[in-house]
């Protein structure tokens, strides 16, 4: 008997034909990952989001310049799904980040609180500074910025950590406003 297969998202619309712009990007993210992002999928109907968020992604987390590490970064959104509850966003970034450490167990307690995952103090920084800028961005002070200094981070490393923390706010929003399913495939990975 075959299953149905559940809808990706709470909404009915359809996608236009592929540009070959479109198609290069969902390209990009099956070799990438073995599998297109559920997130993008459902924002082909709107072809010119798609390809927006994936120029802003591309641009806050792939700086070439940045100081951060890959592990920082996904750390980063991490932090920041997990605030935001956003479930594929949750699934993707921990699969990433147990893809990098090679340590599931430590990326669990990262999803479950952070503060007691053993974070380096460069990267409880990072993470506490991701989560002010999801929790409270109007509050965020100057004074907030000294303890990413203090663990090492220069001002374009703090630049970039704001970036990729807004980002991933914009992500988790979209995603959660529209009921993105998360992929299995994401839960899955690297375990």
């Amino acid at each position: 008997m075959a299953t149905k297969q559940s809808p990706i998202s709470w909404l009915t619309v359809k996608a236009p034909r592929l540009s070959a712009e479109v198609q290069a990007l969902l390209d990009r993210t099956k070799e990438k990952l073995g599998y297109i992002r559920n997130g993008q999928t459902a924002l082909l109907a709107r072809p010119e989001l798609v390809l927006g968020q994936d120029a802003l992604s591309r641009a806050a987390n792939q700086n070439p310049a940045s100081g951060l590490t890959r592990k920082e970064k996904e750390l980063i959104a991490l932090v920041v799904s997990t605030e935001n509850r956003c479930q594929p966003c949750i699934f993707g970034h921990a699969a990433a980040l147990r893809e990098i450490t090679g340590d599931a167990l430590w990326v669990g307690r990262v999803e479950a609180n952070f503060r007691h995952a053993g974070l380096s103090p460069r990267e409880r920084a990072l993470a506490d500074y991701a989560l002010r800028i999801t929790r409270a961005p109007g509050e965020i002070e100057p004074g907030d910025l000294e303890p990413l200094r203090q663990a090492g981070l220069k001002d374009g490393d703090i630049l970039d950590a704001a970036a990729i923390a807004a980002y991933f706010n914009f992500s988790n929003r979209i995603n959660s406003a529209i009921g993105v399913v998360p992929n299995a495939e994401a839960f899955a990975a690297h375990r």
